[in-house]
């Protein structure tokens, strides 16, 4: 007898994460996987990332791999921009170099943000990336409008104050990468809309030519996107719920931090579970790893390194047993969360 079976669905998302890789790849962008992917998650999960990490080890070559994975080559949604102005910092005019690139990078920016609110763009993606920022870039482009944006809309961009409040749209990304082997500037305001990633000491390969393609990613990114916290909250329960106590590492570190570390903010657990619920592709499917348990694991060590533990990296250089206790919930089984740990020592 011939059997009835239903087609499976194609997971659009998990096919995205595929094209994004191998363009990482043919780049010359020597990343594991899993750092490729934490990227991509970290932007569907808050409006602001920043890469981290030695000069020409591929993190400019891998925001643009993802502008052309999602919106196609040659692309004006997605809009390089200079930071500080290097080249120029032995000479006599740096200050008015610099203004001049702040205002450049400022209209820029503008332009996309009045881009991305028009009514036929809002399911196109619009990113701004600046580039080898300084701390005062990241002061000024990043700390400041993480704070505006915790209220949802920006009063100043750059050195432009508007005369009424601008909203922030949902398809408009700001990513900035900074040249430094160790991060040191965290802060509350920052931390609640960006997520510091720090990629891995490498350099770029040789790159071949890119594979053309013709297949538009956006739409599949906007909708897998969830910021949502009961609409994370129903599709972690929908994953996981048939585990036994699938987030208690998460809850234990919580615990600890809310014990010992006085700026820790209960809150940040659900910032982490939107990170956990960005993990999974809307079908289901894990984007680290097919398996749920696999997945899971890679999802909590990423979430508590880059969302939980920054906020309290003053407590735990301080206090040498909070450290001690961390590391023994992480074990082997959180490397990135335990090295961040004891980096603080």
């Amino acid at each position: 007898m011939l059997q009835n079976t239903q087609p499976t669905q194609p997971d659009r998302e998990t096919e995205l994460i595929a094209c994004l890789t191998d363009s990482a790849s043919r780049a010359g962008i020597c990343f594991d996987r899993s750092a490729i992917v934490n990227f991509y998650i970290a932007l569907k999960s808050k409006p602001l990332v920043i890469l981290t990490g030695p000069e020409k080890s591929g993190k400019i070559a891998l925001v643009q791999c993802l502008a052309r994975s999602l919106m196609g080559t040659d692309c004006q949604q997605c809009q390089m921009m200079t930071g500080h102005p290097w080249s120029f910092e032995k000479s006599a005019n740096i200050a008015l170099v610099a203004e001049a690139q702040i205002r450049l990078n400022t209209d820029k920016f503008l332009c996309l943000l009045e881009e991305a609110w028009q009514p036929e763009n809002t399911r196109r993606v619009f990113i701004a990336c600046i580039t080898r920022i300084s701390p005062a870039e990241l002061l000024s482009f990043f700390t400041e409008v993480a704070f505006q944006l915790r209220h949802g809309q920006l009063m100043r961009f750059g050195d432009i104050h508007f005369s009424v409040p601008l909203p922030f749209p949902p398809n408009l990304f700001l990513i900035g990468t900074m040249d430094t082997q160790y991060f040191d500037w965290w802060d509350g305001d920052l931390l609640s809309e960006a997520t510091i990633i720090s990629e891995p000491t490498v350099s770029l390969l040789p790159s071949s030519n890119p594979r053309k393609s013709f297949t538009s990613w956006e739409c599949e990114f906007l909708q897998s996107s969830l910021r949502n916290r009961q609409a994370v909250y129903h599709k972690i329960h929908a994953i996981l719920g048939c585990q036994r106590q699938p987030l208690r590492p998460l809850l234990q570190i919580e615990a600890l931090l809310g014990t010992h570390a006085t700026l820790y903010s209960g809150s940040l657990v659900d910032e982490a579970m939107v990170y956990l619920g960005n993990s999974w592709s809307r079908l289901g499917n894990g984007l680290f790893d097919r398996s749920n348990s696999g997945n899971l694991r890679t999802a909590l060590d990423l979430a508590i390194a880059q969302i939980l533990l920054p906020h309290s990296v003053d407590p735990l250089r301080d206090n040498a047993t909070l450290r001690e206790r961390l590391l023994d919930i992480m074990s082997d089984q959180f490397p990135r969360s335990a090295m961040f740990v004891s980096a603080l020592a």
